[in-house]
């Protein structure tokens, strides 16, 4: 992975804490994409975002596309990371072990990197260096998960919020918001054999889960919601949806609060029981130590994969750039081959002499650069060698451009 190679911005609960739950509100995924796609030099990307963490994996990063990825995010938030090479690969596993979350082993953010990938790939933003990388991650997510007990905990931020409201089966239970937070708090109530009520902004995403979980539809207007006493909220919107100016409620509601930024304004938490964001985070951050030694072997488990990937991805390194050398050099030769036979009238046998000639000049002229490279643990490492690599590129392009040009004039 080279210096210029794959870079990371990040901006975490970890970094943030819990002001992370009110800042970039004013995001949208393909808003993200749409940015990245108006730089020509970024090849590659993939935007992961979920409740607690927003990362943008892009390819190549030098100071141009870091700074482009960073005036993106600048004006949102006052922290964030920039991780490049191995070390945003290391990143990428650990995010996907379950082992950078809020909720230590939790299984939603699999699936998650999932589909961050195939939003990637619709956004024709996938390619050969992220595709191999985050087709890894999954693979390791699943290995961490079967082989060291995450599997057996199933716990995530949603199954966190509904253990620490109680419940008893005899709530009036409402869920405003259909989206994919929404439809994980239906699939755990349908499992538990909860009844509950699904209102959303868009009807038709209401109706999908009444019919896939048995839910009752509500219309999406406040006035509709009071008469539940427990509302779990889980949308994606700029400002709160629970506010002073429509809630009408008593104080026997609670609510759930799963929303980022909060769907509730603080005005709402001084009158009813809230579970939000930064309650859970508190929950969960007490519960850690339970999940230490399962998040220790895990944590091995990763770094015996990341080792095995990188040198894996390395050695393919060397190997292509030393075809590459090959490649070049021999196109090289055939030039030169050919400008002397139009210059000279060269027999045959001659012929094959000059050729060896250059052959041999080749070897003992590349042959400190081939064992150089042999030698090295991680080639691209060096902005000397990736400099090479783009020179020889290029080089390559224009002998190719010359050929067609002289082949066109005969």
């Amino acid at each position: 992975m080279d210096k210029g190679g794959l870079f990371l911005l990040k901006v975490s609960y970890s970094d943030l804490g819990s002001i992370y739950f009110n800042v970039l509100t004013d995001l949208q995924i393909d808003e993200v994409y749409d940015y990245i796609k108006k730089n020509e030099r970024i090849e590659e990307a993939v935007v992961l975002w979920t409740c607690n963490r927003f990362e943008v994996y892009f390819y190549p990063g030098d100071r141009e596309t870091v700074e482009y990825v960073e005036y993106f995010v600048k004006d949102k938030v006052n922290r964030y990371s920039i991780i490049h090479g191995w070390d945003a690969v290391k990143n990428l596993f650990l995010v996907a072990a379950g082992l950078d979350s809020m909720v230590i082993g939790e299984n939603e953010i699999l699936g998650q990197v999932k589909d961050a990938w195939d939003k990637s790939r619709k956004h024709n933003l996938s390619g050969e260096i992220i595709n191999p990388i985050f087709q890894k991650a999954i693979e390791i997510g699943k290995k961490v998960r079967r082989e060291n007990g995450f599997n057996r905990l199933k716990r995530s931020v949603v199954s966190e919020a509904l253990e620490l409201a109680k419940l008893d089966g005899n709530e009036r239970i409402l869920i405003i918001g259909a989206g994919k937070t929404g439809t994980l708090v239906s699939k755990m109530l349908h499992d538990k054999g909860i009844p509950f009520t699904v209102s959303n902004r868009t009807n038709e995403k209401a109706e999908l889960l009444s019919k896939q979980f048995g839910a009752r539809v509500e219309e999406y207007k406040s006035e509709k919601w009071w008469k539940y006493n427990l509302i779990i909220t889980a949308v994606k919107s700029h400002k709160p949806i629970i506010d002073a100016n429509n809630f009408a409620g008593g104080n026997e509601i609670r609510i759930i609060d799963l929303g980022v930024p909060s769907n509730v304004s603080k005005d709402i938490k001084d009158l009813v029981e809230v579970i939000d964001m930064d309650t859970l985070s508190k929950k969960i951050e007490n519960e850690r130590k339970m999940r230490k030694e399962l998040a220790n072997r895990a944590l091995l488990t990763v770094e015996e994969e990341f080792k095995k990937f990188s040198k894996k991805m390395k050695s393919e390194e060397k190997v292509n750039l030393l075809k590459k050398i090959q490649n070049y050099s021999d196109i090289v030769i055939k030039n030169e081959m050919e400008e002397m036979e139009r210059r000279i009238n060269l027999s045959a046998e001659e012929r094959i002499i000059l050729e060896k000639g250059l052959v041999a000049t080749r070897n003992r002229l590349l042959g400190f650069v081939i064992n150089a490279i042999k030698r090295t643990e991680d080639i691209k490492s060096s902005s000397i060698v990736s400099n090479m690599e783009v020179i020889m590129d290029e080089n390559v392009s224009r002998l190719k451009t010359k050929k067609a040009e002289d082949i066109a004039r005969d």
